[in-house]
């Protein structure tokens, strides 16, 4: 399994309490990396699951860890992260996210 190092920029709020995510990198696995760029498009768990060639749960479950893992934002939130990252092309070839904290 390889592991994907990302960053939540420091000026974006956390949502609920605290976690351990909020240090300066997070770390998501390929699977979760995949997801997190196509949250950027905003689409459904289900449009997700259609795109990625996963089931709904699974995506789902992977939605719920990146999310926890970033500091327990909102999907919204998760999902405006993807389009930044995807704008300031802070993303790799390989699925590395990386967004200046």
């Amino acid at each position: 399994m390889r592991v994907v190092s990302f960053s939540v920029p420091a000026w974006f709020p956390a949502y609920g309490r605290e976690t351990t995510a909020r240090r300066s990198e997070v770390q998501l696995t390929e699977q979760e990396s995949a997801v997190f760029l196509c949250l950027a498009t905003g689409a459904s768990n289900a449009e997700l699951a259609r795109e990625l060639h996963l089931s709904v749960s699974t995506v789902k479950f992977h939605v719920h860890n990146i999310r926890a893992k970033l500091g327990g934002i909102s999907r919204l939130q998760a999902c405006l992260l993807a389009a930044l990252a995807r704008q300031e092309g802070t993303l790799s070839a390989g699925g590395a996210a990386a967004v200046r904290r």
